[in-house]
């Protein structure tokens, strides 16, 4: 794994991961659930916030999204994730998370 930058953190130093390695595992892992249309990505001080954009967010896939979350927390420990989950009934990605990266979108 590539490392960009360290931070302190409760008094001892985090190495960072390299944004595009977080990314295209966000990307890859997120995108694998069918329902989801759109992931978006935000860094900000101590985490990195996540959107993921569902049409409807009926149990099953929430779980699967869920699962998804807890294999990047396992590959990632050093890394503060913040997930949302949003619906977006139809809206496009700039319409979701104001300011954030899309970093994947379902081909239609």
């Amino acid at each position: 794994m590539t490392h960009s930058d360290s931070t302190e953190h409760e008094g001892r130093v985090r190495i960072a991961p390299d944004h595009a390695c977080v990314n295209d595992a966000l990307a890859s892992h997120l995108g694998s659930v069918p329902q989801v249309k759109f992931v978006m990505t935000e860094a900000i001080p101590n985490a990195l916030l996540v959107w993921i954009a569902v049409d409807n967010p009926e149990p099953e896939v929430r779980r699967r999204i869920y699962d998804q979350e807890l294999g990047l927390l396992t590959e990632f420990p050093e890394t503060d994730f913040d997930f949302n989950l949003i619906v977006s009934m139809g809206r496009p990605a700039a319409e979701l998370a104001g300011g954030s990266n899309l970093i994947y979108s379902r081909p239609e």
